[in-house]
């Protein structure tokens, strides 16, 4: 019994070692996690900023009639590519050409009164030098002849009041663009208040966005010392990319600030005209302007998805040489497509984990291979 009591501590030392062993076994064998990994490299970048912007046409004129008729032809099809001066909707005339008929009558009539009282005029100044006439017969004559005058000029202004009210039933496109859906249907009564339809000219198209006060005058600063330093320095451009991602072929140029500061925002206006011949750029879009300046300047990039954050700030998992997993708090910068600049925390050629963050742990050990990334940096 005594023996019995002796034996089983031991038995127990030996099982625990066993077990021990056999985990140790067990988890040197287990293999270490994948992830891929990017290299931080060096890369000479253009400086950039996003703003969120709208676009507008360069024209958006708005058809109304300017005389009142019944529609009776729709001359374009809706959306219909027009240039100045294609017809678009013509009203009913039987009304205004007989306004214009009966304004020439008045006319006709009115110069007939004035050749009259003409004639009455100037004999009545041979009348009254041989004593024939009195003095007040002639101030009736002159009277008449004045009336008769103002009655002329009357009836001039009626008559091209007519005829003007007689072209303005054809309607035309005061600008080259595109048509909008017709807003009214053949047959519908027309008033000068009617809205026919609207015209948009979006070549060049406009992109209006708001920056700070702070972001103008730092612009500014920025592009004086340039010069200082080179007078040939090349001017900002604007890029712009669409709600998919897709960046615009063409780039723009800056070609409005507004003239003041609102103060409830404390923004300004800024434009930028991008050319847009095919068309591919609607009006009221919503866009980001990026914003590019300066000359181009080495950064270290790293692919945007690495980053992470956490209370203490933004920071990296980098796989040492010897497949250790660190943690790196980091500086950032602007972000370059699917990169962003780093401007303190790593050095150019460390091994940054994109994918797989899941799995390690810092301090733990991985086993990395290097991304295939969309840029060709990578």
């Amino acid at each position: 019994m005594k023996f019995r009591t002796i034996l089983l501590p031991f038995l127990s030392v030996f099982l625990v070692s066993a077990c021990s062993e056999d985990v140790a076994k067990n988890q040197a064998a287990a293999p270490l996690p994948q992830v891929s990994t990017a290299p931080a490299v060096l890369k000479s970048i253009v400086s950039s900023q996003d703003f969120v912007g709208v676009t507008e046409p360069k024209e958006d004129v708005t058809i109304q009639a300017r005389v009142t008729g019944y529609l009776i032809k729709q001359a374009v099809p809706d959306g219909a590519r027009v240039s100045e001066g294609d017809l678009l909707f013509e009203l009913d005339k039987d009304t205004l050409e007989a306004e214009v008929s009966k304004a020439t009558a008045k006319k006709a009539a009115d110069q007939a009164a004035l050749d009259e009282t003409t004639r009455n005029y100037k004999r009545g100044k041979e009348l009254i030098v041989k004593g024939s006439i009195s003095q007040a017969q002639m101030d009736q004559l002159l009277s008449k002849k004045l009336q008769a005058e103002a009655a002329i000029k009357s009836s001039q202004a009626a008559l091209k009041t007519a005829n003007l009210n007689l072209s303005y039933s054809s309607i035309y496109s005061p600008i080259d663009g595109v048509m909008s859906q017709s807003a009214v249907s053949i047959g519908d009564s027309i008033t000068p208040a009617t809205i026919l339809a609207n015209v948009v000219l979006s070549d060049p198209m406009y992109v209006s966005f708001q920056v700070s006060e702070r972001e103008l005058f730092a612009y500014r600063e920025r592009r004086k010392k340039e010069l200082l330093e080179d007078e040939n320095a090349p001017e900002g451009l604007a890029k712009l990319k669409f709600s998919t991602g897709t960046i615009y072929d063409k780039s723009g140029n800056f070609d409005f600030v507004d003239n003041r500061i609102d103060q409830n925002t404390g923004t300004i206006k800024v434009r930028a005209a991008f050319e847009n011949s095919d068309g591919f750029i609607l009006p009221g879009q919503h866009v980001t302007v990026i914003v590019e300046g300066g000359k181009p300047k080495e950064v270290l990039l790293v692919p945007y998805k690495s980053i992470q954050e956490d209370q203490a700030g933004k920071f990296l998992l980098v796989l040492g040489n010897d497949k250790t997993v660190e943690k790196r708090s980091v500086n950032t910068g602007a972000v370059d497509g699917i990169n962003i600049v780093i401007t303190e925390g790593i050095k150019e050629g460390e091994q940054v984990i994109v994918d797989g963050l899941q799995k390690v742990r810092v301090g733990a050990k991985a086993e990395g291979s290097v991304a295939q990334m969309p840029d060709a940096t990578y």
